[in-house]
């Protein structure tokens, strides 16, 4: 501002922030120096600096300090409305930058991670605060990327002109935004601070949505895929899986459930479980326990119940169910499967274990159950009753000479005749061989002699066999309840005791008396004669080949005892063996023939002859903790490699007492002798017992072979029998392989090793040595020479004389 006077000379100059300039024609004498401050908010904006004259100071300078005011409140006006322009352009440009990256990254928001959203995102940043580069930096994603004013290159900057921010979004730190301006520019602003710090905020969140949305989406899809892949389970697993409501409503019935009953889905779900089931059922879906939220189930122990199909049949199932809690809401889920075929053969499975396969009679094992219950029935009301055991007279001599077939007709022929001539409620069991017994119940003395005597009678009359009329007659033996004893194993031995008295004094029958018993001395006497025989070398062993139909070699003999008696002759296995286990003395003659077989074993081995050895083990054997010990101490004295020897168990084995039966048979195992399960197939519990056991093999009993040519059931049975153990990687063996149809048929169900008269009869060392030489010279088998020794192998098939069932000798133990 200047004040010019009249003359046009300047007498006065106001410069904000600058001192007053007075014109040059004003003499010092004339004039007089005055100043005033102009302040603006307190601070000093001016000075106004006049010259003038003296005798006008007084009016001048109240015009000065009037224009000083004035100015001051301008000057003070005009920077407040500056400052708001300021702010108001600020804040919109914060809106239009906020508004812009959100534009930006929610329409990127599935790559808002990524560095093309980054480029866009600085490029806006850039664009709204005067920056010569800007910064982002994402550590938990790798990412940093940096980006240029353009055409502003990459400058280096100082700490002042260095504004950063950090991405924060929920207390969590994700990285930091960084802008820099060159030395040279002006320092960022607070109002530079507070857009970049609200830019933050916003690119934080957004990222942290992103990574959100992500994890929401994965975890869709795999909810997704799991809810697929339990559908296809569900579709197509074996199991009826049926979900029911706290109410007993099927809720949910998947494809397998729809075969097994033969209802659609449609038609069973909304309707009640209970009319699928024959049992009531209903309280296990009020009383079980219900799982927890996250869908633990408690369990209803598997059981085995029956349903009702749609057209109206029964169906045997396997039945479990499980309650769990899922969004508040109580189910059970039941899963059913078809057991009906696994019945059928549990059925036949028990059939077989309780009776014959020759005659169908009930065999020992049922008879011994039934001589108990009526032994308990007995004694409860009061009432007597009968046991006869009957042995039919010739007949090993009628099957040494016709062979077993004809054999096993006439015995057939005698179970038929027995049931002819009994009444329905009497019990009629095959024993084994040709030996009986009945049980008569309500019978006394004079009603058992009656019986006896028309089973003679009809026993009596001739056989048919090849054409020949043959008489053979009966020996009946009567014992009586409570007369004679009390116990099963009383009146057995006592009705044995007659029978052989009625076959001594061939009288058709006898009735028990304590005079006919002079079998226990005679027992006595046998025993100690037993003890004698094994320390007295009067024992010895015969083998018998077991052949390999891969291979066509026999690969391993079968050690079966004798005992030549000097003064008895050769003892009846049967006889010595039984009376072996029934005295204790099993143990010390096992470990004979373990010891004599291992002793052979290696002999042969050291001759050149690759055949391996088995031996057989009664139940007090595996009870005996010390057998493992005993059979590695001889595996090392005759230099015997433990798979050369494999014992062989009768399922009965382990019956007594199973634990320390399988503790023996691990610690075998563990020495690495091979464990083969013998007689597999008659006992009822075979297949609960084979999947503890640490067996190599399964022996597959003789009673299934010899009539699998002629009977489909026997023949289904050693089917299915191969087929269990090869899924279990069993080794299979065929006794009783006595003809070239079986041993043909055997082959074509992939059998593995065949052993029976066909193959070859039990021989002493020096006949089976011969055996197996003439058997490679005559088959031709391929040899393969060691040093100077040639191992020998006989192949199959080799028919030889095939001798009749009665014939076959009675294993170790």
């Amino acid at each position: 501002m200047m004040l010019v006077d009249p003359r046009g000379t300047v007498r006065l100059q106001v410069k904000r922030d600058e001192a007053l300039t007075a014109g040059e024609d004003v003499s010092p004498s004339d004039v007089v120096q005055v100043s005033f401050p102009v302040l603006v908010r307190g601070q000093l904006a001016a000075i106004i600096q006049a010259t003038v004259f003296s005798e006008r100071r007084q009016d001048f300078e109240s015009i000065l300090r009037t224009t000083a005011i004035g100015l001051e409140e301008s000057w003070s006006a005009a920077e407040e409305i500056e400052n708001l322009a300021g702010e108001i352009l600020h804040a919109y440009e914060e809106l239009n930058l906020l508004y812009g990256l959100g534009e930006i990254l929610t329409g990127k928001l599935n790559v808002a991670t990524g560095a093309e959203v980054i480029d866009l995102v600085l490029e806006r940043i850039l664009s709204t605060i005067a920056a010569s580069w800007a910064e982002i930096n994402l550590p938990r994603f790798g990412l940093i990327h940096r980006k240029n004013s353009n055409p502003a290159p990459w400058q280096v900057t100082d700490a002042s002109r260095t504004l950063q921010a950090s991405l924060q979004s929920g207390g969590e730190s994700l990285g930091m935004i960084i802008l820099g301006r060159p030395r040279e520019a002006d320092p960022f602003s607070s109002v530079d601070e507070k857009l970049l710090n609200a830019v933050a905020t916003l690119i934080a969140n957004t990222i942290r949505s992103a990574e959100l949305y992500e994890e929401l989406r994965l975890k869709s899809e795999a909810l997704g895929l799991r809810e697929s892949h339990l559908r296809a389970v569900l579709d197509n697993v074996a199991e009826g899986i049926i979900t029911v409501d706290e109410n007993g409503l099927v809720q949910s019935f998947n494809p397998a459930a729809e075969q097994i009953f033969g209802f659609s889905a449609s038609e069973v779900i909304g309707r009640r479980f209970r009319t699928l089931i024959a049992e009531p059922i209903s309280h296990l879906f009020a009383q079980t326990p219900v799982g927890p939220a996250n869908c633990e189930a408690a369990l209803v122990p598997r059981r085995e119940t029956v349903g009702y199909r749609r057209d109206g049949k029964r169906v045997a199932l396997d039945l479990a169910m499980s309650k769990v809690s899922i969004d508040a809401q109580r189910l059970s889920i039941v899963s059913v499967r078809d057991i009906t075929e696994r019945k059928r053969w549990e059925d036949i499975l028990r059939y077989q274990a309780l009776h014959d396969s020759l005659t169908n009679l009930p065999n020992r094992l049922l008879l011994h159950d039934r001589l108990q219950v009526s032994i308990t029935m007995g004694s409860q009301v009061n009432k007597p009753f009968a046991l006869l055991l009957l042995d039919l007279d010739h007949f090993k001599e009628v099957n040494d000479t016709f062979g077993h077939q004809n054999g096993d007709s006439l015995l057939q022929e005698a179970a038929s005749r027995l049931v002819g001539v009994l009444r329905p409620t009497d019990t009629i069991a095959r024993l084994g061989g040709d030996e009986f017994g009945v049980i008569l119940p309500n019978t006394d003395e004079v009603t058992a002699v009656a019986v006896a005597s028309r089973i003679l009678r009809a026993q009596e009359k001739p056989f048919t066999i090849e054409r020949l009329r043959l008489h053979l007659g009966a020996s009946i033996g009567i014992a009586l309840f409570p007369e004679h004893g009390t116990t099963a194993d009383t009146l057995l031995r006592y009705a044995d005791v007659a029978m052989y008295e009625a076959k001594r004094s061939r009288a058709g029958y006898r009735v028990y008396s304590p005079e006919q018993d002079r079998h226990a001395s005679n027992r006595l006497a046998l025993l100690a004669e037993l003890r004698a025989a094994i320390d007295g070398n009067q024992l010895t062993l015969h083998f018998q080949p077991l052949a390999d139909f891969k291979s066509e070699r026999i690969i391993r003999v079968e050690a079966l005892v004798r005992w030549q008696h000097p003064e008895r002759g050769l003892v009846p296995p049967g006889d010595f063996i039984a009376l072996a286990e029934q005295t204790g003395l099993i143990g010390e003659l096992s470990r004979w023939v373990i010891d004599a077989a291992l002793r052979e074993c290696g002999t042969w081995h050291h001759r050149g002859y690759d055949v391996a050895v088995s031996v057989n083990l009664s139940a007090q054997n595996l009870h005996d903790p010390q057998l493992p010990n005993t059979i590695a101490e001889s595996l090392r004295t005759w230099g015997v490699s433990p798979s050369w020897l494999r014992v062989e168990i009768t399922e009965s084995c382990l019956m007594a007492d199973p634990t320390r039966a399988l503790d023996t048979l691990s610690r075998l195992s563990t020495l690495g002798v091979q464990i083969s399960v013998d007689d597999f197939g008659t006992g009822y519990s075979s297949l609960a017992h084979l999947k503890r056991l640490p067996a190599d093999e399964i022996k597959i009993d003789k009673s299934f072979v010899l009539h699998m040519g002629n009977s489909a059931e026997d023949a289904a049975i050693v089917r299915s029998t191969i087929g269990l153990g090869h899924d279990l990687g069993l080794t299979v063996v065929a006794e009783g392989v006595e003809s070239p149809a079986t041993l043909e048929l055997l082959s074509s169900l992939g059998c593995d090793l065949a052993q029976g008269y066909y193959i070859g009869r039990p021989m002493p060392i020096p006949e089976l040595i011969g055996w197996l030489d003439q058997k490679k010279g005559a088959v031709g088998s391929a040899a393969v020479v060691t040093s100077r020794r040639t191992r020998h192998a006989g192949k199959l098939p080799v028919a030889l004389p095939i001798q009749s069932e009665s014939q076959r000798d009675c294993s170790v133990a």
